[in-house]
């Protein structure tokens, strides 16, 4: 007695399709992987370069409302050493002076722009009358703070480029010189990842005014 057998499986043409389909699902399915971690690495990487600006804002921001005497200037390369006072390593800074930056640095010829002012109190320095500045170096592309008598420090990390900074300063004169308006500084911020290809820039600002009455 002849039985007859029936054998079931995939033909060949249903194995090509499974298989096509299985690799369109794959591509895309890795594809938005990529997306996605390539999207989170912007993330990151903005969330570093806005995290830096706003350290070093907020650092600013503190000592300069706190402290008293702003004196604002900003100076190209060949400025002598007299104005060039606030940025260089190691100068004395003068405590009684004043000066504003209504229009901020002026120029794109000046490589420098800062503030300097007396400390309040004694709280960072441990001297009173302690004359400290925060300066931001074009060609350099950074941000420092100094001491009077010291050498600058950055206050930036390395992977953070400060492609403008400003700092406007107004009615910085004392009371006794006519005066009657409270001195307030406002900085600006602009700065880019320098590992981004894309070079995207992220500005931050902030206005302050002195703490202490100007008396």
């Amino acid at each position: 007695m002849n039985r007859s057998s029936s054998q079931s499986g995939f033909t060949l043409i249903e194995m090509i399709v499974s298989l096509a389909l299985f690799s369109v699902v794959v591509t895309i399915a890795v594809g938005a992987l990529l997306v996605l971690i390539a999207s989170n690495q912007r993330f990151q990487n903005e969330q570093t370069v806005m995290t830096n600006l706003s350290f070093a804002l907020d650092s600013m921001t503190r000592e300069i409302r706190t402290g008293t005497n702003y004196y604002c200037v900003s100076r190209t390369n060949t400025a002598g050493p007299t104005d060039r006072r606030i940025f260089q390593d190691g100068a004395i800074l003068d405590s009684g002076v004043t000066g504003n930056c209504a229009t901020g640095r002026t120029a794109d010829t000046h490589r420098y722009q800062g503030i300097a002012f007396v400390e309040g109190g004694q709280s960072v320095t441990g001297s009173a009358n302690t004359k400290i500045a925060y300066f931001y170096d074009a060609n350099e592309q950074r941000l420092f703070r100094r001491v009077s008598g010291q050498a600058a420090q950055s206050i930036v990390s390395s992977g953070i480029v400060i492609t403008d900074a400003e700092f406007y300063v107004t009615s910085s004169e004392l009371l006794d010189s006519g005066n009657t308006r409270q001195p307030m500084v406002t900085i600006y911020l602009e700065a880019k990842d320098s590992n981004d290809p894309t070079e995207k820039t992220y500005q931050i600002q902030t206005t302050v005014t002195q703490r202490t009455l100007d008396l």
